[in-house]
């Protein structure tokens, strides 16, 4: 292919609406991916107006804020002297395409790649007018010790995001009633940060949640907020009078807000790309209907559908992605009634199915033993359990099927990461969102792969 992008590759990417790439369009090399990118530059210079995503008044700040927020957890990366770091060139054209096509909001947090977001979020947006995007941050509740240290991270936040005040800001990963009492109450870091609203330098205050329905509440009967963010898509949903268990909570968060008229910000709606890639049988079932629906869209959609629901965040890592999403936000319809049903059928279909709820957030790291959590679960939801391997009946699997997995297993992970030396020290267990028993899935994981080295005399360590 030559080096730039054909006019007939970039009218079938961008016909249609975005006839986005993951969902049936062509998949493209990097060089013609920033081709395209600046084509798409290109045409919106000349007065081309591409479509543009819905969005959603939000009365704290009196604006108007697109539907589809841009979450800077997983952005798209690339290997360096310094090891893996944000890919700048690509990531900043990602953020300008999702600029020109509507996208306002963009979500940021001190952990996100290990520190490089923040810089580069803030470095991305400085060509834009200020009042024309809405920057969110958090501060970060896990390595919270005092109000001096919270202080110094507030302002550590503002130089890197280049910015003189937040849009949104949270309390970060809010879990439970003691770490709450202790940090926010008893140090005073809540009632500081009520005094950088005061200030101008954070225009509305809320907080991000993965704790449990009781704290949820108290949180919201005891405090007033401007917003609150959870996480909310139609797998972690519970109807009213269903006893949350585990993630399957989001019905009885989403319920609170609403009756506290609290506006609503949404993590996870793809629940980490899980929702993107469904077993076959319930993707069958969504297909029936629409086609050329990519699943990602069927869960934008159900979020989208939610009354209350500002922007709900997506962490896009790559620009199909980022087409797929730009358009079916910028096409955005609710759900109809049939299309609810569709996937309550789907959510049947997939009852058996035995991959981790993992969404690969990270907020396990470190495990003190090094093990590298969320690839270990990732490997195994993705080239395990698909394709018929169960790490509780790892004897079923054919011997064809334990070699290609021993061999991802090994190819992905450095012995000090794998499995093997985790020790159960249950560090992972409070951190954990999804509040997945992560030491017993490990160790599950461990025997599996133990057993397929004996079973194929292929040795893993």
């Amino acid at each position: 292919m030559s080096k730039e992008v054909s006019r007939r590759t970039f009218l079938k990417i961008l016909g249609g609406g975005l006839a986005g790439v993951a969902a049936g369009g062509a998949v493209l090399k990097r060089h013609e991916i920033m081709a395209f990118l600046d084509a798409d530059k290109a045409a919106a210079d000349a007065g081309q107006d591409m479509g543009k995503v819905a969005t959603r008044y939000y009365a704290p700040l009196g604006k108007d804020l697109s539907l589809l927020g841009f979450g800077c957890m997983r952005l798209p990366t690339r290997f360096s002297a310094q090891g893996r770091v944000i890919d700048a060139e690509l990531g900043g054209k990602m953020i300008d395409f999702a600029y020109r096509h509507g996208i306002n909001y963009y979500d940021t947090a001190w952990f996100y790649h290990d520190g490089q977001s923040e810089e580069f979020i803030g470095q991305a947006l400085k060509q834009y007018p200020r009042d024309s995007v809405f920057l969110a941050d958090k501060m970060p509740t896990p390595v919270l010790e005092s109000l001096n240290q919270a202080k110094d991270i507030f302002q550590t936040q503002l130089d890197r995001c280049q910015v003189t005040y937040f849009d949104n800001y949270m309390l970060h990963s809010l879990s439970s009633r003691e770490e709450f009492d202790r940090l926010y109450i008893q140090e005073g870091i809540l009632e500081y940060l009520r005094q950088e609203k005061s200030r101008g330098r954070i225009r509305c205050l809320g907080f991000s949640f993965h704790g449990d329905v009781p704290f949820f509440q108290y949180l919201m009967d005891q405090y007033p907020w401007d917003f609150c963010m959870i996480q909310l898509n139609y797998a972690d949903w519970n109807d009213p009078g269903e006893a949350p268990s585990g993630s399957r909570q989001a019905g009885d968060l989403y319920r609170k807000c609403r009756e506290k008229n609290v506006p609503i910000f949404i993590m996870e709606p793809v629940k980490g790309g899980n929702l993107a890639d469904l077993p076959p049988s319930s993707e069958a079932v969504l297909k029936e209907m629409h086609p050329d629906a990519s699943m990602a869209s069927w869960a934008l959609r159900w979020v989208g559908s939610k009354e209350g629901v500002i922007t709900m965040n997506s962490g896009m890592s790559n620009l199909e992605q980022v087409l797929d999403n730009i358009r079916t936000m910028s096409n955005f319809t609710p759900l109809s009634l049939a299309e609810e049903r569709a996937i309550q059928r789907s959510l049947g279909k997939s009852a058996d199915s035995a991959a981790i709820p993992c969404t690969y957030c990270r907020y396990c790291d470190p495990c003190p033993y090094g093990v590298d959590i969320a690839t270990v679960f990732q490997l195994y939801n993705r080239f395990g359990e698909p394709f018929g391997i169960d790490m509780a009946h790892p004897d079923r699997a054919d011997d064809a099927k334990k070699r290609q997995f021993l061999a991802r297993y090994q190819n992905n992970l450095e012995r000090n990461q794998r499995a093997s030396r985790c020790t159960a020290c249950n560090t992972c267990l409070s951190r954990c969102p999804q509040h997945i028993p992560i030491p017993r899935d490990i160790r599950a994981i461990d025997d599996m792969v133990q057993q397929f080295s004996r079973d194929t005399g292929k040795v893993v360590i």
